[in-house]
């Protein structure tokens, strides 16, 4: 072999050499921490018989997650009889601050429906997570005592503020029992506090434990003050026969752009309470869409299947399951 057959065959060998090894390519580290490790719902919100739309909340074990993308949703449901589908209505959208005017029933009921107090308890848990520059407001209502001036059935326990101290002291003061149910009325007079506050997104957290029988306004006006002060009534109907029928509480909290929600024992206040502060921190919107309409007073369950995503973070798939009363 001559001097040039060596020194081509050398060159040949070195660029095979190279082409087998390839460029570098670098580690691709796929993320291992999940988008979220548990959904919940936090009320519902029906537009019609066959519309019930659910608020949701993802959380990465007790931390709200406020970022990320509601995807692939799919339900399956226990009831037999029912079928439907499931999409997004919206996606999870996120604020800091809360404004709340939280309004308690303190109506003669509520001494046999809540004799252990547990809506104390759950309205201090709540204004405990008040943070940064959130306030809230405490107002009582019931039709045997003189309202505030300026309202037509409350009283304003406290103004709105971020000073806990104050606020746990108005909740006190707030739970007592004596009188009939004036709810209607209650809800257009949080609805003005919340307004009145002048603060950016108020809300109303209300709670009842009965049908409204005193009220000098209707469902239907309530519904348009909050309305046209663009403030959202988030209603906890607290029945502890399950005999109540809540269909306007649920009317006005759906028609308002908040929430419901309904159980039969006070035991699950704290639940709720904290269920509804999430809402108000990051929440999205997951709509059912049943075939056909269910009869008034039925139980419709079952599981609602999510998919959240987010950058930076693994996709997780979520169960969570539902259970509402068509009214």
């Amino acid at each position: 072999m001559t001097y040039l057959h060596k020194t081509a065959l050398a060159l040949t060998t070195a660029l095979l050499t190279l082409a087998s090894c390839g460029p570098d390519v670098p580690n691709v580290i796929l993320p291992t921490i999940p988008a979220a490790t548990v959904l919940q719902i936090n009320g519902t919100r029906v537009l019609n018989a066959t519309s019930i739309q659910f608020g949701v909340t993802a959380l990465n074990g007790t931390t709200v997650v406020g970022t990320g993308q509601i995807t692939n949703p799919a339900v399956a449901f226990t009831t037999p009889g029912v079928t439907g589908s499931v999409s997004v209505c919206g996606q999870i959208t996120a604020q800091n601050v809360v404004t709340a005017a939280v309004t308690l029933d303190a109506t003669g009921s509520m001494s046999s429906t809540d004799p252990a107090e547990n809506r104390k308890l759950a309205a201090k848990a709540f204004v405990d997570r008040l943070t940064g520059d959130s306030q809230a407001a405490v107002l009582s209502f019931e039709a045997s005592s003189t309202p505030t001036a300026g309202l037509l059935a409350s009283r304003l326990q406290q103004a709105m503020t971020g000073d806990k101290a104050l606020l746990n002291m108005a909740i006190d003061n707030a739970t007592y029992a004596s009188g009939s149910t004036n709810f209607y009325d209650a809800v257009i007079d949080a609805v003005k506090i919340a307004k009145d506050s002048g603060r950016s997104n108020p809300i109303v957290l209300a709670l009842t434990d009965g049908e409204d029988n005193s009220s000098n306004n209707t469902a239907t006006e309530a519904i348009a003050y909050a309305k046209t002060n663009n403030v959202p009534v988030y209603a906890v109907g607290l029945d502890a026969t399950n005999t109540i029928n809540f269909s306007e509480m649920e009317r006005i909290a759906s028609e308002t752009g908040g929430l419901f929600r309904s159980n039969i024992s006070s035991g699950d206040l704290n639940d709720y309470f904290s269920k509804l502060y999430n809402a108000f921190t990051a929440q999205g919107c997951v709509q059912l869409n049943l075939a056909t309409a269910p009869a008034t007073g039925s139980t419709i369950e079952g599981t609602l299947t999510l998919d959240i995503t987010d950058t930076g973070k693994a996709a997780a798939t979520l169960n969570v399951p539902f259970s509402y009363t068509a009214r």
